[in-house]
């Protein structure tokens, strides 16, 4: 096999590549406490349910057990399994999880803005040379401190959920003027 060499920007663009793939993956609670790895399964919307149902973390678990574990910078933030309003069963009863729902709560939390507190973003809307604004944004809302607010309590209490959230008209507009 020949030998590749690669320009210095080349290389340096591929290093960071495999770094943020590696940074954005989510990590199941069980795993080690490095960074976590690079997911390499794909699933469809069509097979989130089947592979939810056959591999759910949360089955018959405490509402406090960690289902996965996903970065905000340097710092952990679990995704508990939690009851019906909040956390991994939360979000599956709404019908949202799969594979790629988890990369995105991953980016956004790990790339994306935190718009006001605990809420995070993965675009900020009309910024960027796009004259466009996107019309959907991935939100993720997440408490960092104690579970009910209680001192002592179940903390942090993680995320407690995310969706898509489309861009509305009042948004746009006051976003208008940012520049490239």
């Amino acid at each position: 096999m020949r030998a590749m060499h690669l320009r210095k920007s080349t290389a340096t663009f591929i290093a960071a590549a495999g770094a943020a793939v590696l940074l954005a993956a989510p990590t199941p609670a069980n795993a080690s406490e490095e960074m976590p790895a690079a997911v390499t399964a794909h699933v469809s919307t069509n097979d989130a349910a089947a592979v939810a149902s056959a591999s759910d973390p949360c089955q018959r678990q405490h509402y406090s057990k960690v289902a996965y574990t996903y970065w905000i910078g340097p710092s952990k933030m679990p995704l508990r399994c939690g009851t019906k309003t909040w956390g991994y069963n939360h979000i599956v009863e709404r019908g949202r999880w799969s594979t790629s729902f988890s990369n995105k709560i991953s980016d956004t939390l790990f790339n994306g803005y935190e718009r006001t507190p605990g809420v995070y973003y993965r675009y900020k809307v009309g910024t960027g040379c796009s004259s466009k604004p996107p019309t959907k944004n991935f939100k993720v809302v997440v408490n960092k401190g104690p579970l009910g607010g209680m001192p002592g309590g179940l903390t942090p209490q993680g995320i407690i959920t995310a969706t898509v959230e489309y861009t509305t008209p009042a948004v746009v507009a006051a976003s208008a003027g940012a520049k490239c």
